[in-house]
């Protein structure tokens, strides 16, 4: 039950990053970084990906991370009530945050920069977060490959 919960609830947040992206409704590809804008909250351009808990996890376990470059702030989304996620990026000691509300858990902006420099040299990424209800989510890995390309999208679109 929890499962297809958080499978469902990733399918409305990949219909939202859709139809933000403009891009006539594609679907964000899964453990691919992808670039979109927002304008909901004024112009906010973010690099994210939806990080998938593999085949052999049929209804769906993810996370997805997002960057926004307007807010400089780094936030992994999941189904239930995060209470902290946790981040690695290649070798570095995971990084961790309890900045959570409802699914999202934010890092503050120095936390973000620090993460967002390793992420642009970096080669992989994993990510977990733990649930109120005890739950865990991951950890999943995912390739940085393609994500600072993305970020210079981002960076030059927001400008615009």
């Amino acid at each position: 039950m929890k499962k297809s919960v958080v499978a469902a609830f990733g399918l409305s947040l990949l219909a939202s990053s859709a139809s933000a992206q403009g891009f006539g409704g594609q679907n964000q590809p899964p453990n691919q970084w992808v670039m979109n804008c927002n304008m909901e909250k004024g112009r906010d351009c973010t690099v994210s990906a939806m990080i998938d808990g593999g085949q052999d996890n049929l209804l769906g376990t993810f996370l997805i991370v997002s960057y926004s470059v307007a807010y400089t702030t780094l936030t992994v989304v999941a189904n239930g009530m995060g209470q902290r996620a946790s981040m690695q990026v290649d070798q570095w000691p995971f990084v961790s945050t309890t900045i959570c509300t409802g699914g999202e858990c934010s890092y503050e902006q120095g936390r973000s920069n620090d993460l967002l420099q390793e992420m642009l040299r970096g080669s992989q990424v994993t990510v977990q977060l733990s649930t109120s209800d005890d739950g865990m989510v991951g950890p999943l890995a995912n390739t940085l490959s393609g994500f600072a390309t993305q970020y210079q999208r981002a960076v030059e679109a927001q400008r615009r």
